[in-house]
């Protein structure tokens, strides 16, 4: 298995991550979403939210920790974390957010996953936050699996994005995402 690196994404990376994007929806959200919706998000549209967030100048301030993880220098996907956006969650003491965590679905059940969410949480550490959150589309099983399988807990909280049902779900340590315990024998 080919070593997976995970680094600070640039201003340079902005094409690299727009495009991750657009494919990671496209695997991931299409049986989720309605198809007008996805149509919307397209590489233009994901290029110039990514430039200027990667540059800083975006709404949200500081920006977020955005990285990019790569194999044999390929880049197979991205994330993204900073301060809590949704006030609910930021009132049930969530102050950090995981803003987007996304894969390609070749590259997924590798570590790749794992990493990408520890350097989020050391990122939200380091700006001086404990306890992070994230919304999940309500019907995107998978995901949902894997943020239980790290700790995960669903957080009494529901919304919907463009129409689409979400959960929300939180980690009251993040030290669970930086240092996990080991795993427990069968």
């Amino acid at each position: 298995m080919t070593a997976i690196e995970i680094r600070p994404a640039t201003p340079a990376d902005a094409e690299t991550i727009a495009a991750l994007h657009v494919a990671c929806w496209a695997e991931t959200y299409t049986p989720l979403a309605p198809a007008e919706i996805l149509a919307e998000y397209t590489r233009e549209t994901r290029l110039a939210q990514w430039r200027e967030t990667l540059a800083g100048g975006g709404p949200q301030q500081p920006p977020p920790s955005v990285f990019l993880a790569l194999r044999d220098g390929a880049a197979i996907g991205f994330s993204a974390s900073g301060a809590q956006q949704s006030a609910i969650l930021g009132e049930r003491g969530y102050a950090g957010e995981f803003q987007a965590i996304y894969l390609l679905k070749e590259a997924q059940r590798h570590g790749a996953g794992r990493s990408l969410m520890r350097v989020m949480a050391q990122a939200l550490r380091e700006r001086g936050i404990e306890w992070g959150s994230l919304w999940v589309l309500r019907h995107n099983f998978t995901a949902r699996k894997f943020y239980e399988k790290l700790g995960g807990r669903k957080i009494g909280v529901e919304g919907a994005w463009r129409g689409v049902p979400e959960v929300a779900y939180g980690w009251r340590d993040l030290g669970l995402l930086i240092d996990p315990p080991p795993a427990k024998p069968w």
